[in-house]
């Protein structure tokens, strides 16, 4: 036992050192009338991508510091159930950033691969904040359910993103799922949440405001 405790502890220390996301959002309930007018003054923020990449035979190769991350096109046009294909959609050079998005069999998922070799698999494209040191990444997973029910914000520190705050809507019963989330700041957000609970699950629609501390 005590060899394998010695294998293990370096892992465990490892674990523990990452941690959970330390960050802190607070939600203030709004109307209906009160979002939309908020959503006025909502910032969608489009980072400039250059194209130095091209896929070529299926094959999109990313090279970074930590070798090359390669997206092999498998199965496209056939009813195989591990099938993937990738498109790439260049290289946000601000944030030395490439972005791939995979389309798999009942899947979509957006890889961002940092020239540090950094990857990120995330369900939806994030959005960014105004200064484009934090994203976004929300993702609707009761009504489609192969998708992940979350809403989860990172924050570029030293070059690297990390996960500083994540929620996961209750499914068991079923709650709420982000409809659309917006930013009005760089530490505020605005939030559409369609609800799953009550008389008429999955019609009806809640909203709030999102303070990131």
């Amino acid at each position: 036992m005590k060899p394998l405790l010695t294998l293990l502890l370096p892992l465990l220390l490892k674990l523990a050192a990452v941690g959970p996301p330390t960050g802190k959002v607070t939600f203030s309930p709004l109307t209906k009338a009160a979002y939309l007018e908020a959503r006025k003054a909502a910032i969608v923020t489009k980072p400039v991508a250059t194209f130095p990449l091209k896929k070529q035979k299926g094959c999109i190769v990313i090279p970074t510091v930590k070798g090359k991350v390669i997206f092999q096109d498998k199965g496209v046009g056939t009813d195989n159930d591990d099938q993937a294909e990738f498109s790439y959609r260049g290289l946000v050079a601000s944030l030395k950033y490439h972005v791939v998005e995979g389309r798999y069999w009942e899947a979509f998922q957006v890889h961002l691969v940092g020239e540090n070799g950094q990857r990120l698999d995330l369900p939806s494209l994030p959005e960014y904040s105004p200064d484009m040191r934090s994203m976004v990444v929300a993702s609707s997973g009761i009504e489609v359910g192969y998708f992940p029910n979350a809403i989860q914000l990172y924050r570029l520190e030293n070059g690297r993103w990390r996960q500083v705050w994540k929620i996961e809507p209750s499914v068991d019963p079923m709650s709420w799922e982000p409809e659309e989330v917006r930013w009005l700041s760089n530490s505020a957000l605005l939030l559409k949440k369609k609800m799953w609970t009550g008389k008429k699950p999955g019609t009806t629609y809640t909203y709030a405001k999102l303070q990131v501390h």
